[in-house]
């Protein structure tokens, strides 16, 4: 079966704002270990995250996202590591000019600089970026610029996985398991907004039913497990991470 395309704006809007929000889950529920989430995620607490963690938001964004740019909009990644190396073999870049390339086009970069700033001054203002307003304002583009909807759930799980336990380890608390409620979570609304463009209709109840609808196939279903497992395991490796389910320890 042929996999289905997604325009890079839409995936870049949605990859961005997944960042954030799992981003800053991962901070939250480090420091505030309650299934009440109205405690958890109170905005006087939301907003004292993000100032505490205000000058590493950039760093962390940057070493996640910029090979997952460079994924989204390169369909060879060997010749955009030598284009990049050409690019900047006589010059100092900074983060922006690596975030530029990875972009590929200035107007894609713009509309990711403009989704990146309105993320965080929802979370600056002590809320995430709820789904109706995203798809209210997020950057609409015209690129003819797209990316293979498998690719694409590639990236965003692993960007979830990836900015979670950045948040989760920039939160100082020494936490090295994930909580299985708020990634589920991440998952379902994120893909779903990435696939279909859309908020999750209510009464889908069954956890299976969610990712199906959120997923949009089979394929891209198992694309999405594949990309856990794989992603899961290389925290472990990488991050030290001992379980998946903070539940289980």
């Amino acid at each position: 079966m042929n996999s289905k395309h997604i325009n890079c704006y839409q995936a870049t809007a949605a990859l961005t704002r997944a960042f954030f929000e799992a981003f800053t889950m991962g901070i939250m529920d480090s420091l505030y270990p309650t299934e009440d989430t109205d405690k958890k995620y109170n905005p006087r607490n939301i907003k004292q995250a993000m100032l505490e963690h205000y000058e590493q938001i950039a760093d962390a964004f940057f070493m996640i996202m910029f090979t997952v740019f460079i994924r989204l909009n390169y369909r060879d990644v060997e010749d955009a590591q030598q284009r990049l190396t050409k690019e900047f073999a006589n010059k100092q870049p900074t983060m922006p000019d690596y975030l530029r390339f990875a972009c590929k086009t200035q107007k894609l970069y713009d509309a990711m600089v403009t989704e990146y700033k309105q993320n965080f001054d929802y979370l600056l203002r002590g809320k995430f970026y709820h789904v109706p307003e995203y798809l209210k304002q997020y950057t609409h583009g015209s690129q003819l610029s797209v990316a293979d909807e498998p690719l694409a759930i590639n990236l965003m799980v692993r960007t979830i996985l990836k900015a979670y336990t950045t948040g989760m380890k920039l939160s100082g608390t020494k936490k090295l398991s994930l909580h299985q409620p708020s990634i589920l979570r991440l998952l379902i609304v994120n893909i779903n907004l990435l696939i279909n463009n859309s908020q999750l209709k209510a009464g889908q109840a069954e956890l299976n039913d969610l990712f199906m609808a959120a997923c949009g196939n089979e394929t891209n279903m198992n694309v999405m497990l594949n990309t856990l497992d794989e992603t899961y395991k290389e925290l472990i490796k990488e991050e030290g991470i001992i379980s998946d389910n903070d539940k289980s320890n």
